[in-house]
């Protein structure tokens, strides 16, 4: 008698789990996270998401994990996939991927509807992309993965947004895209200045000796 009570509970548990979970994704913004992104950064990551689905209908979920074996990121990512409904996006980062100590994973995944929407160069490009696709974990203080996600997810709900005819109130809009491209040029020119000041030392001041 005893183990059938526990069985109905147990049924009765894995019922409301699901009930939740499924829920959660209806309602436009998911975060399945750990501790990586700070709550200031989380709610405004929150307040775009539910903003988009609300003008949109598109769903997201954010997963960001410390570290992620195959079998797990492949576990999470079917899961979600099945639960998801059109339009969703699906995004998985985690810092250490497999037995990678510096390097992690950083995946997008959005329904076929909205794949034309959006520049995922503008995304994940080395050069110029708000959230950079080749994820290189430093050992320092900050963490840069707050920023990212801001930056990136900003850019991406715009893109989105437009393809839709519509704005979104929440997004941060313009000018952090526009501090980052000073920073970005401001480094590129060092890089110039260097470069020259270098051939400039080794071949001009060789030719007047």
């Amino acid at each position: 008698m005893i183990v059938l009570q526990n069985f109905k509970v147990a049924i009765f548990a894995t019922l409301i789990s699901s009930l939740i979970f499924v829920t959660s994704l209806q309602a436009g913004y998911s975060y399945d996270g750990e501790g990586l992104i700070e709550e200031k950064a989380l709610n405004k990551l929150q307040e775009i998401g539910n903003e988009l689905y609300q003008k949109t209908g598109i769903s997201t979920v954010l997963v960001v994990k410390k570290h992620l074996t195959q079998e797990e990121f492949l576990e999470i990512k079917n899961r979600y996939l099945k639960e998801l409904k059109n339009p969703y996006i699906l995004w998985i980062f985690s810092q250490k991927y497999i037995d990678r100590t510096t390097v992690g994973i950083n995946k997008l995944f959005t329904s076929d509807d909205i794949k034309d929407k959006f520049d995922e160069n503008s995304l994940f490009s080395p050069w110029g992309g708000t959230f950079s696709k080749i994820i290189s974990i430093q050992k320092s203080k900050s963490d840069p993965t707050a920023a990212a996600f801001l930056n990136g997810y900003s850019d991406l709900t715009d893109m989105l947004a437009e393809s839709y005819n519509t704005k979104l109130d929440s997004s941060i809009g313009s000018e952090t895209k526009t501090t980052i491209d000073i920073f970005r040029l401001f480094f590129y020119l060092i890089i110039i200045y260097f470069v020259i000041r270098y051939i400039r030392l080794k071949y001009f001041k060789k030719g007047t000796t």
